[in-house]
């Protein structure tokens, strides 16, 4: 349905009308109605002036959602280049992704709580999302072409991830890196190796 939005509007209008009107799971009526807002619906922001971005109806705080975007797009080598669009969904319990890039157009899927969450939780799955946001951004510049979860690549994203999020936060991770190296000299000592048997496997 996604591939068929890009590829022929007229033909995509009457398949939503075409299982708009027949018994559906409600996962997969619930996807139909997210897909049929492309009909309607104009993009809630752009991410570097071109990538549209649609935003589920049930997402809570959009603006909030749409303000992280926004930063997280601008993170210093971070590149949209021909990705077509951006969805945010509502997390749901029998959704088992916090976010997907679809290969055959270029597209990328985020999943958002449906509550306002706050304090401690709220910036912890602030954080989840935008390692998310790079992760999947992190497929489509790597040029990954197999779907699913191929071991290769998803280090390959995580890796992608890891870079954007200390390009984010270049002050705190300058910080953490000064420190580092003298912090780890003034606990090795108070966490001294366990010997090892000197007997390799062969």
């Amino acid at each position: 349905m996604a591939l068929l939005s890009e590829m022929d509007g007229d033909a995509f209008r009457q398949e939503v009308m075409r299982l708009g009107s027949i018994k559906l799971h409600p996962v997969h009526r619930r996807t139909l109605n997210v897909l049929a807002k492309r009909l309607e619906d104009a993009p809630s922001v752009y991410l570097a002036e071109t990538v549209p971005v649609f935003i589920a109806i049930d997402v809570a705080n959009s603006r909030r959602v749409i303000r992280n975007l926004q930063r997280w797009s601008k993170t210093k080598g971070l590149s949209l280049n021909d990705v077509t669009r951006f969805d945010v969904i509502a997390e749901r319990p029998e959704l088992d992704y916090l976010g997907r890039y679809n290969l055959f157009f270029s597209g990328i899927v985020l999943t958002q709580p449906t509550i306002q969450l706050k304090g401690l939780i709220s910036w912890i799955e602030t954080l989840n999302n935008e390692v998310t946001f790079y992760h999947e951004v992190g497929h489509h510049v790597l040029g990954h072409s197999e779907g699913g979860q191929v071991a290769e690549q998803e280090g390959e994203a995580n890796a992608y991830a890891r870079s954007m999020i200390r390009a984010s936060r270049p002050v705190f991770f300058f910080v953490v890196d000064v420190f580092k190296k003298p912090l780890k000299l003034v606990l090795k000592p108070l966490f001294p190796q366990s010997k090892r048997n000197s007997k390799r496997a062969t």
